[in-house]
């Protein structure tokens, strides 16, 4: 029976003329589509759904280097996909990266229809293109509430929450709100052969992702000037270095790039990683020159089902009885962190982020201690450098975080209500800089245990001394300035640090490897 198997294995690979470089490392047999699948998966007619209405819509162009950049995206998702399926396969990684990188440095000034850009694929694979587009749609929606200057951060509340109700509800194609297993969906037979073939141009997608997922964090609860002057950093770090990594084993998840934005709206950022993880399924099965054009299309199909809300109706996250470990039903999520889907070795507690080893999501990344929760969540600080952002538990963290990385950092410091946020910027010297000068800080140091109290921001000395007032046992504090908080020196590692520990050193040893072994 095996030699069977091996025989008929033999014979296809012989058909297709695939290459040893182009064969899998262990041939495993294509899943099967699901059966008695929904009708609306086989709809090839163009059916193109309009954004909600609102006075928000478009006012990402209030920020218009990051309007700008969003509309390069779609450009460059469009033309890669175009060509895969022209013929052009074999130039993808040189004359379509080029091309490609020539718009993302000289964008569109408007949005444009990807149907346009790559119509042989939009006819091949048209239910896809309209997955797409409809995620694509509460991408630009969210975005453009949140760049608003026209809402109170409780309108942009109640409204992000109706576009997500809104996207949910008015079509079928919308992605499962639930927390995939990263792990899972990225172990198929076809697994990870686009990163492999096509280094680059992946480079250029998993950018595109880390902007998408980075830019929330950028923008929620922030004013515009704030909003501009964090994209002036987040910018040059897109175009110079993000862009064209090559070195990441997994795709940008939004959870590592905004976290206090997927804490707070979980839906949706699991929505994002389950389109984003699509993207990748559909680019590796592309690239996968041993499946047949026949097998593609079921094959993408059936992707498309796996991370479909249809799939998933009345399963919940976290309820045990739905968790198949390694199957795409694994509906678990980290501890602290309802946005963000169970990655390559992760338990509950524990996620391993290249470069920083293994993390706890439901701790300050500073002093280990537990980030607040529940109605203080809020109180949270974060700290975007290297390409990652941070929760920290209180401002002396943040700061102290900030000044142990490279390069240009953003610190998000609560102040005294939710609505308020301080923005402080770390050039590559480390000095900190901030638009809201009169901002006062309270820092009493002691034990970390407590630093979520003894070191706050306030918006000025009225908020310091309803504080203090409210806490007498910090009546003999003297409110520091920026300046004076900001030239101090850190303190080092807190006595409270504590490394976590994962189940393995490293669950993407084995990308690394199989990589060099590609090349």
């Amino acid at each position: 029976m095996q030699r069977k198997i091996w025989m008929t294995t033999l014979a296809i690979l012989a058909a297709a003329s695939v290459t040893h470089a182009q064969m899998p490392a262990s041939i495993t047999a294509l899943p099967s589509l699901p059966k008695n699948l929904p009708s609306w998966l086989d709809n090839t007619k163009q059916n193109h759904i309009f954004y909600k209405r609102g006075p928000y819509n478009f006012a990402v162009y209030n920020l218009k280097p990051l309007a700008l950049d969003l509309n390069a995206v779609a450009v460059g998702h469009a033309m890669a996909y175009e060509d895969l399926v022209t013929g052009k396969a074999a130039t993808l990684d040189s004359a379509t990266f080029d091309h490609i990188n020539r718009v993302l440095n000289n964008p569109p000034k408007f949005m444009p229809d990807e149907a346009n850009l790559s119509p042989t694929f939009g006819r091949k694979y048209g239910v896809l293109e309209q997955v797409f587009d409809w995620t694509h749609v509460l991408h630009a929606q969210t975005v453009d509430v949140l760049a608003s200057p026209k809402m109170t951060p409780a309108q942009k509340d109640r409204e992000i929450r109706a576009l997500w109700d809104f996207y949910f509800t008015q079509v079928p194609y919308a992605i499962t709100p639930l927390p995939m297993n990263m792990g899972w969906l990225d172990s198929q037979p076809y697994s990870m052969a686009f990163r492999h073939k096509y280094p680059k141009v992946n480079g250029l997608f998993w950018g595109y992702h880390w902007l998408q997922g980075g830019m929330y964090d950028m923008l929620d609860g922030l004013t515009l000037e704030q909003q501009k002057r964090s994209y002036e950093v987040v910018g040059q770090r897109y175009h110079k270095t993000e862009l064209y990594r090559t070195n990441r084993v997994f795709m940008p998840m939004f959870a590592e790039t905004s976290p206090k934005f997927a804490a707070k709206y979980p839906d949706i950022a699991n929505a994002f990683d389950n389109l984003h993880m699509l993207h990748d399924m559909v680019n590796d099965i592309l690239a996968s020159d041993w499946i047949s054009d026949s097998q593609k299309a079921e094959q993408i199909k059936r992707a498309i089902w796996i991370v479909s809300a249809d799939a998933h109706r009345n399963e919940k996250a976290g309820d045990g009885t739905d968790q198949m470990q390694g199957s795409m039903h694994d509906h678990r999520f980290l501890e602290g962190m309802p946005g963000m889907g169970m990655m390559k070795g992760a338990t509950t507690e524990l996620m391993y982020m290249p470069g920083m080893g293994w993390m706890s999501m439901s701790d300050c990344h500073h002093c280990s201690m537990p980030l607040p929760t529940g109605k203080d969540e809020w109180r949270s600080s974060t700290v975007s450098a290297e390409g990652w952002t941070m929760r920290q538990r209180c401002a002396l963290c943040a700061r102290d975080m900030a000044s142990e990385t490279k390069g240009q950092a953003i610190l998000r410091i609560p102040l005294e209500t939710p609505e308020k946020t301080l923005v402080v910027i770390s050039d590559e010297e480390g000095n900190l800089t901030t638009d809201t000068p009169g901002v006062l800080f309270l820092e009493e140091p002691g034990s970390h245990a407590k630093c979520n109290q003894w070191s706050r921001a306030f918006s000025g000395h009225a908020a310091f001394d309803d504080f203090v007032r409210a806490n007498p046992k910090y009546k003999d504090a003297k409110p520091l300035t920026f300046k004076d908080w900001a030239n101090k020196e850190g303190a080092g590692t807190p006595a409270t640090y504590v490394k976590p520990h994962g189940p393995v050193e490293n669950p993407y040893a084995m990308e690394h490897e199989a990589k060099e072994a590609h090349q």
